[in-house]
């Protein structure tokens, strides 16, 4: 198994933003996963869970539902920044 690197982690984030402010609407880990696939990552749930949740507490999406249907979205009161 190939641990995760933060200069990585800090690129998949980025890219994931990026997609999620092209394609807007509601995003799940099981979406996260789909992109994963096609652009020939791996697709692993655990790491998709954990990077829309990185993102929430970066204030760059909102958190919406219950646990088992929980969905993300842009958070569109913040203010410019970086991932």
């Amino acid at each position: 198994m190939r641990a995760c690197t933060a200069s990585s982690r800090e690129a998949r984030l980025a890219q994931l933003l990026d997609t999620i402010r092209t394609w807007p609407g509601p995003w799940t880990s099981g979406r996260v996963q789909g992109l994963r696939r096609l652009t020939g990552k791996a697709p692993c749930r655990t790491t998709a869970r954990r990077d829309l949740h990185a993102l929430v507490s970066r204030g760059h999406l909102q958190q919406h539902g219950p646990d088992n249907g929980r969905y993300f979205t842009l958070n569109t009161n913040r203010k410019g920044g970086a991932v």
